[in-house]
């Protein structure tokens, strides 16, 4: 699943695409917390606003919970009743088979707010199991570690940078925002903070699964994003050639994901990048790209380059 889209500030308003929404739980309804950062470095100042929809309060008792069954009926059932009767809330969840017949998993992040430590809840798992009860004879094991989502809405993204300098933007009142027709209102204060914003300026959205949040950075008014999908060798080296390439024209890149074909062979790699600060003419970059894939043995090539309208 891709988890990242670009999109542009309408008013103060930002349009949620449907596969970050509903992957993130931001839909038409969800409460979203929201928080600000202002990032520094070396005289070029950037911002991003996260979006969560687990409230701040929330944070000090979630965990991340790893329970281990058997792939028989009611395993799923006794694991969840184990929970629930002791007030543990089951937030995001997946559970997967892995042999058939044989034993499954069940991943979780789990609200322990209402219960207590996660120590105790292990405790008496493990009494129940020394018991032999038929409660939980389909659970094997139940592993629980405290999580640290929040650190992502709290801290930002240069987290113990040590040249980047990260300032939380504070607000007077934190109070939730509800999305209504696939948007999120921006908070008044955050747009204030932004000197130089307009309307219509270029967002880039990313899905953060592991902290639960979207994060939206506001890029140059300027910026025009090309996409560049192109066959390389799966090799040591690859994709640095082709990155060197990028930055000998002056282009940045914004996001960059790579895919194996072919072990040892072939892989593909497909590349945001913005173009706004380079020379280069498109058939130029082709040919340029092309060139040092011709060092190579093989058939590799670039498949495309598309210009994103935002």
């Amino acid at each position: 699943m891709r988890l990242w889209q670009f999109g542009r500030l309408r008013g103060n308003k930002v349009k949620i695409n449907e596969e970050l929404g509903q992957a993130l739980g931001l839909v038409n309804g969800s409460q979203v917390f929201s928080a600000m950062f202002r990032y520094d470095h070396n005289g070029s100042t950037s911002y991003e606003l996260v979006l969560s929809t687990f409230g701040p309060e929330n944070y000090r008792q979630l965990c991340q919970l790893t329970i281990q069954m058997i792939d028989k009926p009611g395993a799923c059932a006794q694991a969840s009743n184990f929970l629930a009767d002791r007030n543990v809330d089951i937030l995001n969840s997946v559970s997967l088979s892995n042999i058939s017949g044989v034993s499954m998993t069940w991943k979780m992040l789990a609200d322990l707010s209402y219960y207590g430590e996660p120590s105790d809840l292990k405790a008496e798992f493990d009494t129940l199991k020394k018991a032999r009860s038929s409660a939980v004879d389909l659970v094997d094991t139940i592993d629980i570690e405290v999580s640290h989502i929040a650190d992502r809405y709290n801290k930002g993204a240069a987290a113990g940078s040590k040249t980047v300098k990260t300032k939380p933007i504070k607000r007077k009142h934190r109070t939730a925002t509800i999305i209504a027709h696939d948007e999120f209102e921006v908070p008044q204060e955050f747009l204030d903070e932004i000197k130089g914003l307009k309307d219509g300026q270029p967002l880039m959205f990313v899905g953060d699964m592991e902290s639960y949040v979207l994060s939206i950075t506001f890029l140059e008014p300027e910026a025009k994003l090309v996409r560049l999908s192109l066959v390389i060798p799966d090799k040591p080296g690859a994709i640095a050639r082709i990155a060197d390439t990028l930055g000998k024209h002056n282009i940045n890149m914004v996001s960059l994901q790579s895919e194996v074909l072919v072990f040892y062979e072939s892989m593909t790699l497909d590349i945001i990048a913005d173009v706004s600060k380079s020379t280069v003419e498109e058939g130029k970059l082709r040919s340029s790209l092309e060139e040092v894939l011709a060092l190579q043995k093989g058939r590799y090539f670039v498949d495309e380059i598309e210009h994103i309208v935002l």
